[in-house]
């Protein structure tokens, strides 16, 4: 089974050091140190036919549209702020004028290749932000792709990606996993343990995690899989040797080695 990577143990870690490194006297201090809480942080694309703008981004060729991150929202009329690089302005303002998704807007910067509107959400709106919230999670970016969105995230554990995602399939909104990397406690100096595996692979394994393909019995078939995935099954099934694979050698192998170099 791939699993992620998670502290072994979450009891306390005792870490004895010489006479007065931290600030005790003494001939053996002590001190207790918790580790420090583990962070998922993750690429998600997200496409329904009602999330926000959904309509203005299939409908205008060469935009690219993302939330202005830094702006809060007005507390009177619950506006959010997007920005917005497109060629044509003028079709831009009729694909926001017939979004089913927004009520109101307005324009409330301009440059010549970037606009940034004020949108109030209509009530037909889906939205996963209010759910990342609940989940203790935080939206670091978002920013249009293809037919929907994709979202930068950053989540306390494995645990509420996968009540995301959950929410996601009550909704009806088709949710992607990109790119997933998880810290816990590590050394200042350790770098990310990078297994080589492809995006194709990487999407393919994360996908079937995410889905219940490992468990027992098994949450998803591998006919399930090639469906969300938009592949064929035999596809699938040879990305997910292959990256198992990767993975195999990169970490066993690699370590058995290492071990047998060892005086």
């Amino acid at each position: 089974m791939i699993t992620l990577d998670t502290p072994s143990d979450d009891a306390p870690r005792v870490d004895r050091r010489p006479t007065g490194t931290s600030g005790r006297s003494g001939d053996d201090d002590v001190r207790v140190v918790r580790p420090r809480p583990m962070v998922v942080t993750t690429h998600v694309y997200a496409e329904h036919a009602d999330l926000a703008l959904a309509d203005t981004i299939r409908s205008v060729a060469g935009a690219d549209i993302g939330v202005v991150s830094e702006a809060g929202t007005d507390p009177q009329h619950d506006v959010y702020y997007f920005w917005v690089e497109a060629p044509d302005f003028d079709a831009v303002d009729r694909a926001l004028a017939r979004d089913h998704t927004v009520a109101d807007c307005s324009v409330i910067l301009e440059s010549r290749r970037r606009r940034t509107y004020g949108v109030e959400y209509s009530d037909r709106v889906k939205l996963l932000s209010p759910r990342i919230t609940e989940l203790g999670g935080i939206t670091l970016s978002s920013e249009s792709r293809s037919r929907g969105w994709e979202l930068r995230l950053e989540l306390p554990d494995h645990e509420a990606l996968y009540g995301l995602n959950e929410y996601a399939r009550e909704e009806g909104i088709h949710l992607d996993v990109l790119e997933l990397q998880q810290t816990g406690e590590r050394e200042p100096s350790a770098e990310r343990f990078d297994p080589g595996l492809t995006e194709s692979q990487r999407e393919a394994l994360v996908g079937a995690f995410l889905e219940g393909y490992y468990d027992e019995p098994r949450g998803a078939s591998l006919e399930e899989l090639a469906e969300l995935l938009d592949i064929t099954p035999s596809a699938v099934s040879g990305r997910l040797r292959r990256g198992a694979a990767e993975i195999v050698e990169a970490v066993l192998i690699e370590d058995a080695e290492d071990r047998r170099q060892q005086p």
